[in-house]
């Protein structure tokens, strides 16, 4: 939906219950941003095994040990401390780094040295991994914008596999940036001239994850997804994924800045079992909840299970209990789950009579379930209008893979009214003593609301209900209400689902708006 009304001073949503022939919404005021601050996720990787199928994303014949890469991550969120984990989860032998840099990037594999800062473990400038583990960074006072594009360069020390070993270092194979590699130390490096890369010309190694300070308000939304999430088919180095699009629009107002966005894509991933890599009912804890201040999560993942071999009614099946148990989990932990419905794929080996079957029951599910908070329709916003078991030409890059236009389709289409900062719902309302209030309910008869309202002083009031995209659909004429509280009936009229902002104006008081998500 549009961002019309980002803007607004009164940016709240509460958790809606949507029923048959009603709707209703917990509402509650805006709350200021709180004094203390905490550590969020602003980047992620999902960390993966090297293997010998995956032969093309080895480190290059110059190998790692002793040596040093450079690698590329643009952040969503920014802040001014920031640390980050390392990753070697999937080496079976201990791993020593020597020295991290880290600064913001001046483009293909050149720094910005006047930011350059190292990174710290314990107090010292170097670290092992043990085997099948993970290290965190000290916390670095770092200058960090939001959207921001930085070059972190390790010198490995001993240990790292060499190429060709299985299993190998540990690798996100589809990063759709470059890794540099160059010999020696060369963490103070301007430029990495000469450097050596891997046969497929992507992919990253040992980085994980990274987190900054930031207030109490700010929260991140991780993605668990396959190559759709992860981005096959973009240029390296481009961050022009669906979770980047989403990340530039968030970042541009002001009411979701403060969003991390958190990409947990695995190319030729699966949810149940197979693919090329670990399967979302193993990985989706440490890729959805291990990460700070997760207050959002995305199921988008599907498409490799139904498609690989076909699909019966028995993997349907398992398919909707596994996106069930992903979001009681994510619920038992306060997370709100949002699912997205597996996009068309006819065109491609994957596309069967049995896939499509597969793919329409789940999506139905995906749809009308309860377990979610909100449904993104992926489908519906890159599908063909004239035959929706395809991907629309515009958007279409391999019969299962959008281009780069569908990507921008795919990131532009997600709400970010369902990103608002949610303290709100926590803490109540801070609304100063004798302000103008709003709460709105169901009506006593369909295509009505209650709203409920106090003033501090006699006035004459107006009351409207507007669209997202800031169509008025129905209101009242001023009226003159007494000081104190009072309710009113608005008649709306049958409300499509979606969000819609209830406003009350009046003489001397501030405007006072409301978010809702109703349904029919």
């Amino acid at each position: 939906m549009p961002d019309a009304f980002d803007s607004f001073p009164f940016l709240v949503l509460r958790r809606a219950c949507v029923r048959a022939g009603t709707f209703l919404a917990l509402l509650t005021g805006a709350v200021p941003l709180a004094a203390q601050t905490q550590w969020v996720a602003t980047w992620a990787t999902a960390p993966e095994p090297l293997v010998s199928s995956q032969s093309g994303f080895n480190p290059p014949s110059l190998g790692l040990a002793n040596n040093s890469v450079r690698q590329v991550l643009r952040v969503s969120l920014g802040g001014d401390t920031v640390r980050m984990r390392f990753t070697n989860e999937y080496t079976n032998v201990p791993v020593k780094i020597n020295a991290v840099s880290i600064a913001v990037s001046a483009g293909a594999g050149i720094i910005d040295t006047a930011t350059m800062r190292f990174f710290k473990f314990d107090g010292r400038d170097s670290v092992t991994m043990p085997a099948n583990a993970y290290v965190w960074s000290d916390a670095l006072p770092f200058p960090l914008e939001g959207g921001a594009q930085l070059q972190v360069t390790i010198h490995f020390g001993a240990g790292v596999p060499a190429a060709g070993t299985y299993p190998g270092v540990t690798v996100h194979r589809g990063s759709r940036t470059v890794p540099r590699v160059l010999a020696g130390d060369q963490t103070r490096a301007r430029t990495f001239t000469g450097s050596v890369t891997t046969a497929q010309g992507q992919g990253s190694w040992v980085i994980s994850s990274m987190e900054v300070r930031a207030p109490r308000t700010a929260g991140a939304v991780a993605i668990l997804g396959n190559s759709i999430t992860d981005g096959y088919g973009v240029a390296n180095d481009s961050f022009t994924r669906w979770t980047d699009v989403l990340t530039t629009r968030l970042l541009a107002h002001g009411s979701t800045r403060r969003v991390g966005v958190l990409n947990g894509g695995i190319g030729a991933g699966a949810m149940l079992a197979g693919g090329v890599s670990t399967p979302g009912l193993q990985r989706y804890k440490r890729d959805l909840f291990d990460h700070a201040g997760v207050k959002w999560i995305i199921i988008a993942l599907g498409v490799n299970d139904i498609g690989n071999a076909g699909c019966s009614m028995t993997t349907s099946d398992n398919m909707i209990n596994a996106y069930a148990q992903i979001a009681d989990s994510a619920r038992a932990r306060g997370i709100k789950v949002y699912g997205a419905t597996i996009t068309p794929f006819n065109g491609n080996g994957y596309y069967s009579a049995n896939s499509e079957a597969c793919r329409q029951r789940i999506n139905a599910w995906v749809r009308t379930t309860n377990k979610y908070d909100a449904v993104i329709d992926f489908e519906k916003v890159i599908r063909n209008p004239a035959d929706t078991t395809r991907i629309l030409s515009t958007y279409n890059n391999d019969g299962l893979h959008p281009n780069i236009a569908g990507y921008a389709q795919m990131g532009n289409s997600l709400d970010t009214a369902l990103f608002l900062e949610p303290e709100t719902s926590v803490r109540g309302s801070l609304r100063p003593a004798g302000a103008a209030d709003l709460s709105v309910r169901a009506g006593p008869a369909r295509g009505s609301a209650l709203l409920r309202f106090s003033l501090p002083h006699p006035t004459r009031v107006s009351f409207a209900v507007y669209s997202a995209e800031g169509r008025r659909i129905a209101g009242h004429t001023p009226r003159l209400f007494d000081a104190g509280s009072h309710v009113t009936e608005l008649k709306t009229g049958s409300l499509p689902p979606g969000v819609y902002w209830y406003e009350m104006r009046g003489e001397g008081i501030p405007v006072v708006r409301k978010r809702v998500l109703a349904g029919m």
